[in-house]
């Protein structure tokens, strides 16, 4: 089987949109010179690096990218797009930095995040690759996550996303290859013919199957990811050049308001006043990776007002208490405080046939790292932010994991309705059935959020 029939066989939609199959060195036309870096020429210099990656000509596609970034080092969409000129031109060293390093300017997306975990499966870094995918797995569409996750070693756990993806409305004949592939790679091979034989022919599907035997070896992790991504691996790859590397911003410290002047003791009759509050500082929070801090802002609490002490009509002199000095300044706690998530029973009424249909959001190790996803999703997306989670436990092969999904639906169209939407703003999701067996917890998002700057970089 030829590298590029087997790319086609098994590659996800997101890596096969980078068009990384074969290389050479045309000029491209119309792109601004290199020999000199002018920040306002980042934009052409990113233009003229897509053009040449979509031509296939990968070559001059990477000086491109590197003026890029060179011209503006803290883009991240430039470092993702030199990441993908590494990639395609079996740099995977430089790739992996480039990568990483738009990822830590927030360039988190799902074709960064899965570039990136296949680059460190490559480098023999499986399970650093796993962690990954796990932490972004809700950036990640299913069809691309479980391939990404077979890819990473664990095969059975690609097979079980894929298996649930394939049901999903959107699901294509990409889906079902990448499931075939999931099972070769997991040893299932009778299964992986049963499947690869959805869309092409028995024939040709057998002969498919026996190509991925090849690559399913342990050991194979290199040779499997440059067949997906049909590149050739350089050797002689000493990493990025070091005028591209990001170099951190150092953070702004807030500077505390000075402490209130106490004006001196009046010897005149008591009057009705107005004593000035204490200045509270915001909390500060953690300063986003690489990028400058949102700067606090000071907020004054109302005053207090102090009652009007009554004078006798005797003339009679009163005594006047020593004043109080106003308390110094403090710092309200640095730590971010996030919506809070709580543990809710069924709500009454609530029969099983109503959540028959679920939408699933995402698969996870812990119980931890789910809820911590759901408070991440539920805050992002409006359209569950009021919605209870359901969180399955169901164990796989001696493995448990735990499913973040949400439910009660009358029937699979009401699911599909809500995954439509859901996708419609970003995230991912795919409709299954719920199960029966799987004990379940629902988990609901506090109706109060705690106060916090809004210019503070959310982590």
């Amino acid at each position: 089987m030829t590298r590029n029939g087997l790319t086609k066989a098994a590659a996800s939609s997101l890596i096969m949109a980078t068009s990384m199959v074969g290389c050479t060195g045309a000029a491209v036309q119309g792109g601004p010179s290199l020999t000199a870096v002018k920040p306002g020429q980042a934009p052409s210099f990113a233009a003229a690096a897509e053009k040449a990656l979509a031509a296939r000509k990968f070559a001059v596609a990477l000086p491109a990218a590197e003026a890029a970034v060179e011209a503006e080092p803290n883009n991240g969409a430039y470092r993702t797009l030199l990441g993908r000129a590494y990639l395609a031109n079996g740099r995977f060293a430089s790739a992996e930095a480039a990568f990483r390093d738009a990822m830590t300017l927030g360039n988190a997306d799902s074709r960064t995040v899965v570039s990136l975990s296949l680059i460190r499966v490559a480098m023999g870094d499986s399970a650093g690759a796993r962690r990954l995918l796990a932490n972004e797995a809700d950036r990640i569409p299913a069809v691309d996550y479980g391939l990404a996750v077979a890819m990473a070693g664990d095969a059975d756990e690609g097979v079980r996303i894929l298996s649930e993806a394939i049901h999903a409305p959107s699901a294509t004949a990409q889906t079902r290859q990448n499931l075939a592939y999931a099972y070769a790679l997991a040893g299932h091979w009778r299964e992986a013919r049963i499947m690869a034989e959805q869309d092409v022919d028995p024939k040709v599907a057998a002969a498919r199957v026996l190509g991925w035997a090849g690559l399913a070896q342990p050991g194979a992790e290199p040779q499997r990811v440059a067949a997906l991504l049909g590149v050739t691996p350089r050797a002689d790859d000493s990493g990025m050049p070091v005028r591209l590397a990001l170099s951190p911003v150092a953070p702004v410290m807030a500077e505390a308001a000075p402490a209130p002047v106490i004006a001196p003791a009046m010897t005149e009759p008591v009057q009705t006043a107005v004593v000035d509050d204490a200045p509270v500082i915001e909390p500060v929070g953690e300063p986003a990776p690489a990028i400058a801090v949102a700067t606090p802002r000071q907020v004054r609490a109302a005053p207090a007002m102090i009652q009007p002490v009554p004078v006798p009509a005797s003339g009679t002199p009163i005594a006047v208490a020593p004043p109080v000095a106003a308390p110094s300044p403090r710092r309200a706690p640095a730590q971010a405080q996030y919506k809070r998530t709580a543990f809710i029973t069924p709500a009454a009424g609530l029969s099983d046939s109503a959540s028959a249909w679920v939408v699933q959001l995402g698969a996870y190790d812990s119980v931890a790292i789910a809820r911590e996803k759901w408070d991440g999703i539920s805050r992002r997306n409006s359209l569950i932010a009021g919605m209870s989670a359901i969180n399955s436990s169901v164990t796989v092969d001696g493995r448990l994991y735990y499913r973040l999904a949400v439910g009660g639906f009358a029937d699979r169209s009401g699911a599909d309705g809500l995954c439509r939407a859901i996708r419609a703003q970003g995230s991912n999701c795919f409709v299954r059935q719920g199960d029966a067996s799987a004990k379940t917890q629902r988990w609901a998002a506090a109706k109060g959020t705690v106060k916090r700057n809004s210019q503070l970089a959310m982590r």
